[in-house]
């Protein structure tokens, strides 16, 4: 994409989405992340149109909207589920221990994926410094994700798209990639960004895990709290394969609306923080999570006229 259509496309997206939908979409970016964010918006755009769907905004622009205290306390689910788990380790509830984390781990991941899309609400530095914070939580490097899983939004299940690859392998294969699955997530994003800057990041959030480590286990005599928090999440991130591309990608075809799986129900979406609603958030993926229900309902009837049906949960 050249930069002049690179600057039409973008004027194009500002009279698409005036005011403060637009803010919230595009409060993120730097001049080279507006690329590859146009870049990304444009091919959805157009395997969007080429599968028959309306633009947002002839859904409705709302749907980029939230309240400030709804954007408050999705901020603040992180945080809140680290402390009730801080909590349940000292009244030595272990056996509640992987139901909290589990929740933790959810809340974490879809936190950091809305801003990664910039749906978050963040500014661009509160973004960047979120991203961090996010991979001291999650003991990977949120920096990382942006980049690969942007890529993966662009080039979904093409060869190169690293993230999208488990999709491809069989169940055993996913399982099995898990554990060296972060480490080459990390060359993959280093690879695909040349600024300086977004290096830094990366080189910083690859270090933070050892300086947290190393530390957890210099408190091992007074609390093992802090280890076994970062097990769980260094296990945990082994299901990344199978729960983010095998799952919700598993034996795609090469259209728009036949590569990802969309799951409608009321207690497993909750329970998923809406991250189930896969199909509408490739389609449009400037949505925050929170939005994904109702932009579901609204894309129903189109799916029907296309033979899409939604796999039914509890």
């Amino acid at each position: 994409m050249t930069s002049l259509s690179i600057n039409l496309f973008l004027f194009a997206e500002r009279a698409q989405f005036p005011g403060p939908a637009r803010t919230v979409q595009m409060s993120e970016t730097m001049h080279a992340k507006i690329h590859a964010k146009a870049c990304a918006k444009a091919h959805t755009r157009t395997s969007r149109q080429n599968a028959g769907l309306p633009a947002l905004s002839e859904l409705g622009a709302d749907f980029l909207l939230a309240s400030r205290l709804q954007r408050l306390l999705w901020s603040l689910l992180p945080l809140t589920t680290l402390a009730i788990f801080s909590a349940t380790y000292a009244l030595r509830y272990y056996a509640l221990l992987p139901v909290v984390i589990l929740a933790h781990f959810i809340v974490s991941t879809t936190f950091t994926h809305d801003v990664v899309h910039g749906s978050a609400g963040a500014g661009k530095r509160t973004a960047e410094w979120l991203l961090f914070g996010m991979s001291l939580l999650l003991l990977e490097s949120g920096h990382a994700f942006r980049h690969a899983h942007l890529y993966h939004h662009s080039h979904c299940l093409e060869d190169d798209d690293f993230e999208g690859s488990p999709a491809r392998m069989s169940l055993l294969g996913a399982l099995l990639a898990g554990p060296l699955y972060l480490p080459r997530h990390w060359l993959h994003a280093y690879r695909l960004t040349k600024r300086k800057d977004q290096r830094r990041w990366l080189l910083a959030e690859s270090l933070a895990p050892i300086v947290l480590v190393s530390c957890a286990a210099l408190l091992l005599s007074w609390s093992a709290a802090p280890l076994t928090y970062f097990g769980f999440m260094w296990f945990g991130s082994w299901l990344y394969p199978v729960t983010t591309a095998w799952l919700p990608h598993f034996k795609p075809d090469q259209s728009m609306l036949g590569h990802s799986r969309t799951l409608r129900g009321k207690i497993i979406p909750f329970l998923l923080c809406n991250l189930s609603y896969h199909l509408e958030h490739h389609l449009y993926p400037q949505v925050p999570s929170f939005n994904l229900p109702r932009l579901a309902e609204k894309l129903d009837p189109y799916f029907a006229e296309r033979g899409v049906y939604p796999v039914k949960v509890v």
